[in-house]
């Protein structure tokens, strides 16, 4: 099982009920939308860390991100840890944190600050599984990149095909904005197939 697999499993499975209360989603949508989250947060550590300076930074910030917070994942929904979500949410997306939390609430038909809240509970758990692999792998800043990449692209592969042009928007140079017609395209295929099914 890939790293972000056990991630989204443990996250999905412990966290939901909470990620519904501190974002007012649903907890259906909660669980669904959560592992399109840490999706998109990879696209972006991959873009980030796809140059070398960018993956000594990541390395460098994940020494702070020791994969602690991953032994009581309840802890995603305290207000500090939030606080620190959304700040970590400016350095992996940059620019790009708007135009992606519009996306994924557009495709998820819901406000933009839930989305916004969602990826900042998000945010630290993908750090802290990345921290944690760096120090039980002995990592270093390149292979730190090359795991990223594999993590990145996997997790593209599984998610559904309409969040394709959202995570090819993110690993774009230049921050943009993502086009309206992709997001209405997505959010119909996604609402009334994966949000539709039971």
């Amino acid at each position: 099982m890939s790293l972000m697999d056990q991630l989204t499993q443990v996250v999905v499975q412990q966290v939901s009920q909470q990620a519904s209360q501190k974002t007012g989603l649903n907890e259906g949508l909660a669980e669904k939308m959560m592992p399109m989250a840490m999706a998109a947060l990879m696209a972006g550590l991959k873009k980030n860390a796809s140059q070398p300076q960018g993956a000594q930074a990541l390395s460098n910030a994940l020494d702070r991100h020791d994969g602690s917070l991953l032994n009581d994942v309840s802890q995603l929904g305290n207000d500090d840890v939030l606080a620190d979500g959304q700040k970590i949410l400016g350095h992996i997306l940059g620019g790009k944190q708007a135009s992606t939390e519009r996306a994924l609430a557009k495709t998820a038909g819901v406000d933009q600050s839930q989305i916004g809240n969602l990826l900042a509970m998000a945010a630290p758990a993908v750090l802290a599984s990345l921290g944690r692999a760096k120090r039980e792998q002995g990592l270093d800043a390149s292979a730190l990149a090359g795991l990223v990449t594999e993590e990145s692209v996997r997790v593209q592969k599984a998610a559904p095909n309409e969040l394709g042009g959202l995570m090819q928007f993110i690993d774009q140079d230049g921050d943009g904005d993502i086009q309206d017609d992709i997001l209405e395209a997505a959010g119909k295929k996604l609402l009334g197939g994966l949000f539709g099914r039971r």
